[in-house]
């Protein structure tokens, strides 16, 4: 008798440890799947804006080098300054890593100038409060001279 009131306690105790465990798990998977309805909206981009958003940055052909830069300021000249000076220097840094490593103090000035001959691509596309713009320098043989004719 005795062990039939320990059976029986213990049953209903296990009986109410998994009614109590089930209870709980209910409102969270209810939770969980609303915040995964919230999380899965997505954001859609013109091309335009991928254009210039995963563009390709570095050599696009023998003659050809382009880097990638955005601005936020509201003022057009201003604006243009900004993403001109900065592409400027991501030009000449992304070109060192095409350079020779140890270059003259004369190929070294040669790559300054090279990364300030480029010209600013504005198409006037913005996402969000910035601005997108490609830096482009054309020369012939451009490539070649930054790889291997630098002194």
């Amino acid at each position: 008798m005795k062990q039939t009131r320990i059976f029986s306690s213990t049953l209903a105790f296990l009986s109410i440890f998994f009614l109590s465990a089930n209870a709980c798990k209910t409102p969270q998977k209810e939770v969980k799947s609303n915040q995964e309805t919230i999380i899965k909206e997505e954001v859609v981009e013109s091309p335009e804006v991928i254009e210039f958003t995963k563009a390709k940055e570095g050599f696009l052909n023998e003659n050809l080098f382009q880097v990638a830069i955005s601005s936020v300021l509201a003022d057009s000249e201003s604006r243009k300054s900004e993403a001109n000076t900065i592409a400027e220097q991501k030009a000449l840094n992304l070109l060192k890593t095409y350079s020779p490593p140890n270059l003259s103090e004369k190929g070294r000035k040669e790559l300054r100038e090279i990364s300030k001959e480029g010209k600013l691509v504005d198409k006037n596309i913005s996402l969000g409060g910035r601005y997108f713009f490609l830096y482009q320098i054309q020369k012939k043989d451009l490539k070649r001279l930054v790889t291997s004719q630098l002194e």
